[in-house]
């Protein structure tokens, strides 16, 4: 009798797993960015950006894209973070680059609550996440060529006026930090041969120092 029942029990507890695996991959399949909210709540964060990445491809919401990337780069998924936002960033002059673009002015409304244009100079969505995109790069940065090319971007994405949170920010903050005394001598040649950008800027001056410190190491 005692085998008949724990025989019953296990035939159960196995059809019930089976039944169980079988629904997550059909919810998986068929429904990833449910499954990327459901992550996201339980705290598997790396598996949510799995699915976000995932219901992009399925939907081609590049909202899905932005939210894989941004994951990626906060749990410093380096690799993964530089080629999504590579494909969320797209081409000089490309329509997904246009698309990057359009989404960045929307985010910046939804993101920060704003109502009118006048305002959105206390956030910009385009800055956050391009200097977030400088700072996944240059850890994955691996010669002179590609060190310079990280800098170049964090150039262009930077206003004139240098703000707190633009990319060039970003990265001066991030390779000094790390003492990394070769990417701060390429930065710090690249924001001077520029031109760009004010010199009298605090902003300016106060990254400046901070290459000139580690660069002269």
């Amino acid at each position: 009798m005692k085998k008949l029942i724990l025989k019953t029990a296990i035939i159960t507890f196995c059809v019930t797993m089976i039944f169980a695996v079988s629904l997550f991959g059909i919810v998986s399949f068929f429904a990833p960015s449910a499954m990327m909210d459901f992550c996201a709540t339980i705290g598997l964060e790396n598996i949510s950006g799995d699915y976000a990445y995932q219901a992009y491809m399925t939907t081609n919401e590049i909202d899905y894209l932005a939210r894989a990337f941004e994951i990626a780069a906060t749990n410093e998924k380096d690799a993964a973070a530089e080629k999504l936002f590579d494909e969320f960033y797209g081409e000089e002059d490309s329509e997904q680059r246009t698309k990057f673009s359009e989404y960045c002015t929307s985010q910046t409304f939804v993101r920060s609550e704003l109502s009118v244009p006048e305002d959105v100079a206390s956030y910009d969505y385009r800055s956050a996440v391009c200097a977030q995109a400088a700072i996944v790069k240059s850890r994955t940065a691996s010669s002179d060529e590609e060190r310079q090319a990280v800098c170049d971007f964090a150039i262009e994405e930077s206003c004139d006026e240098i703000e707190p949170d633009c990319p060039v920010i970003a990265l001066a903050s991030e390779v000094s930090d790390r003492k990394d005394g070769v990417f701060c001598g390429i930065l710090l040649r690249s924001i001077r041969d520029t031109g760009r950008f004010d010199k009298e800027n605090g902003n300016y001056i106060l990254i400046v120092n901070a290459l000139e410190e580690v660069a002269s190491v």
